[in-house]
């Protein structure tokens, strides 16, 4: 990556669009008026380029650089809106800006001499901000919380769908929407990256899932990926270097039937010819084990109901979070139950379809196969992880009825 430093004879009115203002909430728990860290997130415009750019800062601010009482309780706003302030004072030109990513400014007091400073804006050169600036010490690096986007080669098999030409219909949580392809009409399932709370390890989780989403292409029983929905890179420096496209998120087949946790909270079970999805669920997950891969993470809200009526199993990174209910009991002390050998996540995926079908059961009416659920349902979840009845015998015996 190269390091772009920015010539002061570049002045062509730089303006700021501000993103996001974010504080370390430490201090709430620890009883101080203030945050030690604050940053602030905005797009640097300079004549036709632009700039991502998150300045932090450590330390006690001085609101108005006048050594405000710092015992006095600010509101979030006044906070912000003074860094913002804050912020906007700096020639940002005088920095080495890093080109097509997001630059992290570094600023933390410290007792001088400090080699290297920042520059004010014209006019703020002998004023009280000034000698506040001299006592910072300046670190610039690439933002290592900034989202990160997949590129597109990494996925060839699935098709790219440009952003633009879906319509967002609803939110179904934070980052999943329910999309439709303006051309075609047809709905989708969007999973975004760059949603609230994002971390790095999201791009982790998101680009295992659309390498288990290509392993399983054409799987029944295991969600189906759409397509990869992308946009244009939102860090490009300068269009004159070329558009590049990225991997906003992932389009997955949208399955009409509701989730298996809504029909059991809407107590609609019964109504739906329920008796397949142990088969299809035990079936789906076998896949996974033949792969060497686990789920971890089985449970109601992660099983749809297609249009016909047949379970499908989703959320398949395999390592995108787990529901410490839905653990067996060997692993619920685990610190990193992902991390463990595929051997033990896999009979914790077994426990885990042991413990569906026993919900299954408890919401059934009595007949010969519920009777068949409940045995196999406990010889899944046996205490000894060791004695736990496979997942393909399992099946067998559902299809036998025995």
């Amino acid at each position: 990556m190269t390091d772009t430093a920015l010539s002061s004879a570049h002045c062509l009115s730089p303006s700021l669009e501000l993103k996001s203002y974010h504080e370390d909430t430490d201090f709430l728990a620890q009883g101080k008026p203030e945050p030690d860290i604050r940053s602030q997130t905005f797009i640097y415009h300079l004549s036709d380029q632009c700039w991502w750019i998150k300045v932090t800062f450590t330390g006690e601010f001085p609101y108005n650089f006048n050594k405000a009482s710092p015992t006095k309780i600010r509101r979030k706003r006044e906070r912000r809106e003074g860094y913002q302030e804050f912020i906007q004072l700096i020639d940002y030109r005088s920095l080495p800006l890093l080109k097509d990513t997001v630059t992290e400014v570094l600023l933390e007091e410290t007792a001088p001499p400090i080699s290297k400073t920042l520059t004010l804006k014209y006019g703020f050169e002998d004023t009280k901000i000034s000698t506040f600036i001299s006592r910072l010490r300046l670190t610039i690096r690439e933002d290592p919380q900034r989202v990160v986007y997949p590129s597109i080669s990494r996925f060839p098999s699935i098709p790219p769908i440009k952003t633009p030409q879906l319509v967002f219909e609803e939110e179904v949580t934070d980052g999943v929407f329910r999309v439709i392809d303006k051309a075609l009409g047809i709905p989708y399932v969007l999973k975004v990256l760059n949603r609230p709370l994002y971390q790095p390890r999201d791009t982790e989780v998101m680009e295992k899932e659309l390498e288990n989403l290509e392993e399983f292409k054409g799987v029944p029983g295991i969600v189906q990926a759409a397509g990869l929905a992308v946009s244009t890179d939102p860090y490009t420096t300068s269009m004159k270097d070329g558009q590049r496209w990225i991997i906003s998120g992932v389009l997955l087949e949208y399955y009409g039937g509701g989730s298996l946790q809504h029909i059991l909270d809407e107590q609609r079970m019964t109504d739906l010819p329920w008796e397949r999805w142990p088969i299809q669920i035990g079936t789906a997950l076998h896949r996974f084990h033949v792969a060497k891969k686990t789920h971890m993470d089985l449970k109601p809200s992660n099983i749809v109901i297609d249009s016909d009526g047949n379970a499908i199993l989703i959320d398949v990174s395999g390592i995108g979070g787990i529901t410490h209910q839905w653990l067996a009991p060997e692993i619920r002390n685990e610190i990193s139950p992902l991390d463990l050998t595929f051997h033990i996540r896999q009979l914790n995926d077994t426990w885990a379809f042991g413990k569906l079908l026993s919900l299954l059961v408890s919401n059934a009416r009595d007949s010969p196969f519920v009777c068949t659920l409940k045995n196999v349902a406990n010889d899944l979840m046996a205490d000894n992880s060791q004695v736990r009845l496979a997942i393909p015998d399992a099946i067998c015996r559902l299809e036998s009825g025995q």
